[in-house]
């Protein structure tokens, strides 16, 4: 069994893929990643927004770049990736969690690509023009639209994901989704550890990784087995729950880090409300909500749990950023 300072050892030197964050963004959070030794982050840049505000949240991180580039570099490509750490930086991987940002206009997902936002969330817990999100009255299951956003983002290299959508929506997507190029859950759970409408089934988990998908996975302690009295090692515990149905090859980190956010805040409220403002479709803009990962600058500490769990080195490896890298590898293209 690996030692904890061994595990460090590794840490420090691999990389490490975070699959969603979606904190207060700021030179405090790129300072915790950098502290953290974290190498690549997916960072949500938009949800309800439509077009004109999806834009300007991009603007917005585009300036970051520019003024933090001690500590940040967007990636653009798996190379991007890899350079940052050699470079000692973070690789900022721009996503939505929504494609309420294009609209009804499919030629708007090529005008975000092009700007550097590589992967898309089909629906963000209501229906949209695509499908049903996983908190809607009634999951209709992708829609014509959605057929066509998912081919258009294959052809254009762009990551589907599917985390917060509806079953029946998530199922037609994995099973229509071109061969090459599956979808993703880039922040879920299991639902065969804690039963859970926002958790995924054991089938679906199944079923994406029978098409070479990916399944990240989150550390929202209400929706763990343990709820919020969950720690680090129930979440090595589900990791290893996923790997029992798809292999160590296709699962990796998805934290959904909410780092200086409060609960409650205006911002959780925003999320958690349909179209920002309607319904309240969950009670976590205000509920206590444990992540049992801890803060983003004692990311190492994850390895450490890992090595208790008795996990060797290319396993480690593979699950902390390996994995991702192939899977955005395969859907980005050269």
């Amino acid at each position: 069994m690996l030692t904890e300072s061994e595990a460090r050892a590794i840490y420090a030197d691999a990389i490490h893929f975070d699959g969603l964050n979606i904190c207060n963004w700021s030179r405090d959070i790129f300072k915790s990643w950098h502290k953290g030794g974290i190498t690549g982050v997916s960072c949500t840049c938009a949800i309800w927004e439509n077009f004109k505000g999806s834009i300007r949240n991009v603007v917005q991180f585009k300036k970051w770049f520019e003024e933090h580039s001690d500590l940040i570099v967007q990636a653009h490509s798996v190379a991007d990736i890899r350079a940052a750490k050699k470079a000692g930086k973070t690789a900022v991987l721009l996503s939505w969690q929504n494609t309420a940002g294009i609209e009804d206009q499919l030629d708007y997902l090529r005008v975000f690509r092009d700007l550097g936002v590589r992967k898309m969330q089909l629906t963000y817990n209501t229906q949209n023009y695509s499908g049903a999100g996983y908190t809607e009255l009634n999951d209709s299951g992708l829609t014509g639209f959605g057929r066509e956003v998912i081919d258009e983002m294959a052809k254009l290299g762009m990551v589907v994901d599917l985390s917060h959508v509806g079953p029946k929506t998530t199922e037609d997507a994995i099973q229509y989704a071109p061969e090459g190029k599956p979808p993703c859950f880039s922040h879920v759970l299991p639902s065969g550890m804690k039963e859970h409408t926002r958790n995924k089934s054991d089938h679906l988990i199944k079923l994406i990784g029978s098409k070479g998908g990916f399944v990240g996975l989150s550390q929202f302690g209400p929706h763990m087995e343990k709820e919020n009295d969950s720690t680090i090692d129930d979440y090595v515990e589900a990791l290893d729950y996923v790997i029992g149905l798809i292999g160590e090859d296709l699962v990796g980190i998805g934290s959904d880090a909410s780092e200086g956010h409060g609960r409650p805040s205006d911002f959780m409220a925003w999320c958690n409300k349909d179209k920002g403002y309607a319904r309240r479709l969950t009670p976590w803009g205000s509920q206590k909500v444990v992540k049992p990962l801890g803060p983003l600058a004692e990311r190492a500490e994850l390895a450490c749990a890992m090595a208790r769990k008795g996990w060797g080195e290319e396993k480690m490896r593979k699950v902390l950023g390996e994995n991702w890298l192939r899977y955005l590898e395969q859907i980005f293209g050269s």
